[in-house]
């Protein structure tokens, strides 16, 4: 196979390219191998991406080790449908397929994929993807997938935040976390109060939150501060502990919940969904996505400094089997990020 590259004076002769392959659910230094696969082909309205960088998500682990087993009615019972996982990618186009309108090779593109990340090329539906915001790299950019459209959906559409109310995030240390604190201030929230570990305190108010509480010497639910929205992005307190910190018409925002290899958080999730129904505020859980008009304002908030993707470590596609690995221990700070190609 032929692809044009970037620059588009020479020429991709290979018909391989290096991926992490998945062959079965589990942990990940057991089911995951590095191989020479295809280079995919852009299908109808997809084009073809050179894989500058990706990041690893919670989502990513998920998929791997297949639990909660309920993730398998999606993902496949016995088998992963998914051989390359990676849902967060920035790179440039290299290859486009037929009826791609908005896309031309040499574009700087970033966004949220269905799987395919982890290698060095993938081809990706044009509406799954953006322009990369001009004053980031590669490695920044690929943060701008799971984690920022959780936060951005999460506050914005789940929680109904409006100019002037006030947010609390449990859990704001991590991918989701910091980017939720920077985008609830871009939406025009009052006051933003994050919680954390007291490693975590000082880059928590780096990133705009007006109040931090360390939860190993402070407990958020034994204050008397009311809040319009909880951003729950932890799962460790009961329900009617995250209401008791709501003001009468708040809302929780459940992003994850309690972690089992069965059913969790399903318990949780339905539980108030149902308990909703006889409180003044609501209880919502979603999944983020990706939709072109949401990747621009995400682009837009970059561009204009009130989001700064927040990068715990960069790593090469060769660590990423034990990135997954402590993906599962849900103590991340910040993001990962697996720089692939370096382009500046």
């Amino acid at each position: 196979m032929t692809l044009p590259t970037a620059d588009s004076t020479t020429e991709i002769t290979k018909s391989q390219m290096r991926a992490l392959i998945q062959s079965a659910y589990g942990e990940p230094e057991n089911v995951l191998t590095f191989e020479n696969v295809d280079i995919p082909v852009p299908g109808d309205g997809q084009v073809l991406i050179r894989v500058h960088a990706t990041s690893i998500n919670a989502l990513d682990w998920h998929f791997v080790s297949g639990t909660p087993y309920f993730l398998r009615l999606v993902s496949g019972l016995r088998t992963p449908k998914r051989r390359i996982s990676g849902a967060d990618v920035s790179g440039t186009v290299v290859g486009v397929g037929k009826n791609v309108h908005n896309l031309v090779i040499g574009d700087r593109v970033f966004g949220e994929i269905p799987g395919g990340g982890f290698a060095e090329y993938v081809s990706v539906r044009e509406g799954l993807l953006a322009p990369v915001p001009s004053n980031i790299t590669f490695a920044e950019a690929a943060t701008l997938g799971v984690a920022a459209l959780t936060a951005l959906q999460g506050i914005r559409d789940w929680g109904g935040l409006r100019p002037g109310q006030s947010v609390l995030i449990n859990g704001a240390s991590g991918g989701v976390g910091t980017f939720a604190i920077q985008v609830a201030r871009a939406l025009g929230a009052s006051e933003v109060t994050a919680v954390c570990s007291t490693g975590n305190v000082d880059a928590a108010r780096s990133l705009g939150a007006d109040h931090v509480i360390d939860y190993t010497r402070e407990d958020f639910v034994s204050s008397d501060r009311l809040y319009d929205v909880l951003f729950d992005n932890v799962g460790n307190r009961t329900l009617g502990e995250c209401r008791s910190v709501l003001k009468p018409d708040g809302a929780l925002v459940m992003v994850t919940g309690e972690k089992g290899k069965w059913i969790a958080p399903l318990p949780r999730i339905l539980g108030a969904k149902i308990l909703s129904i006889f409180w003044s505020q609501k209880a919502t859980n979603n999944t983020a996505k990706s939709t072109p008009e949401d990747l621009l304002i995400l682009r837009e908030m970059v561009e204009s400094g009130h989001v700064k993707p927040a990068v715990e470590r960069t790593i090469g596609l060769e660590d990423v089997i034990g990135a997954i690995s402590d993906q599962g221990k849900f103590h991340a700070r910040a993001k990962t990020v697996v720089q692939i190609e370096t382009v500046l």
